[in-house]
């Protein structure tokens, strides 16, 4: 368990360049009246090995998945994302609905709702290109033909317009 702390932070630690010194601090243009981010994590051979239990389509980032001797790569970033906006908890959605369903539960009207079977369909991250190479690198299914990173904003950062 020491050793998982240790690459967690690790991997928390990696993703400090993706945002660099000289770069604008993100400002919410609504809702931003929540309190903290989430940092979501995922083993990678675990989240293969369930979609391959669920008989689903082998993703790339399955397919291309090879061993290697540092198990701390398997490592990886699911998505970061801002906390409960009191403004929504307000409405009545709590924690529990808000992590599972994000900007989905409608706090703008009209707002598409992000489907994990048409993750491709969601909106551009507007992520510059180095940003996005560099997200790739922690955030296997970015990029390519999974477009993990698009259907994640689209969930959990388009309602709040940054």
């Amino acid at each position: 368990m020491k050793a998982f702390w240790r690459n967690a932070a690790l991997l928390a630690v990696s993703l400090l360049p993706l945002s660099s010194a000289n770069a604008v601090a993100l400002q919410a243009k609504q809702y931003g009246d929540f309190d903290r981010y989430v940092l979501a994590l995922s083993w990678q051979t675990g989240f293969c090995q369930s979609q391959h239990d669920r008989n689903r389509n082998e993703r790339d980032e399955c397919r291309l998945q090879t061993e290697t001797t540092n198990k701390a790569d398997f490592l990886t970033v699911h998505g970061l994302w801002p906390g409960l906006p009191k403004s929504v908890a307000a409405r009545g959605v709590d924690e529990r609905r808000w992590m599972r369903f994000g900007c989905a539960t409608r706090p703008i009207p009209n707002l598409p709702e992000a489907r994990a079977s048409r993750m491709c369909s969601s909106p551009e991250t507007g992520l510059s290109l180095e940003t996005a190479a560099k997200l790739s690198e922690v955030m296997p299914g970015a990029g390519g033909r999974s477009c993990l990173e698009r259907y994640e904003y689209a969930k959990h950062g388009a309602c709040f317009g940054f």
